[in-house]
């Protein structure tokens, strides 16, 4: 009787731990989010583009190794103080690190320019500790370079 006993009360912590080993793995991180903030222009535009000195803010959830892409990978905001034309919102389709090199990839969903709304968005970059170097940000068919700043966060966000 007491191996019976034994038994069952082995197999019981065998199920316990066999369940807490699983809700472990669906606990873990599927992504991780990245914050930027930047600045990009280009001189070289045709006028008004060449005159825009657009600062950028967005936030992207990148998923972690062969996590499914989040169903909203993230958004982001264009402004200029003083070319109030260029208020836009960017609505993100993907967004992925390779390596180094950051590409986001969006659409303007909102602007103060309804010739805007519906262009393609595409950031892309070398992240190096805080900063993303080589940053380009292109609009439609317009790339414009500057400099930006990256926290690469990883929080709990469980997909699924």
């Amino acid at each position: 009787m007491n191996n019976r006993r034994e038994f069952l009360a082995g197999g019981g912590v065998l199920a316990a731990m066999a369940a807490m080993a699983e809700k472990a793995e669906a606990d873990q991180p599927k992504a991780f989010s990245v914050y930027l903030h930047g600045m990009v222009w280009n001189r070289q535009l045709p006028s008004p583009m060449n005159d825009w000195l657009i600062r950028f803010d967005a936030r992207a959830d990148i998923p972690i190794g062969n996590a499914p892409p989040p169903t909203v990978p993230g958004f982001g905001t264009l402004g200029d103080d003083f070319h109030t034309g260029v208020g836009s919102h960017v609505a993100f389709q993907s967004a992925q690190i390779q390596g180094d090199m950051l590409t986001i990839n969006g659409t303007i969903s909102e602007s103060n320019t309804a010739g805007l709304v519906g262009q393609a968005v595409k950031i892309q970059g070398k992240v190096v500790g805080t900063a993303v170097e080589g940053l380009t940000i292109t609009i439609g068919d317009s790339v414009l370079s500057g400099a930006g700043l990256v926290v690469i966060a990883i929080i709990a966000i469980l997909i699924g």
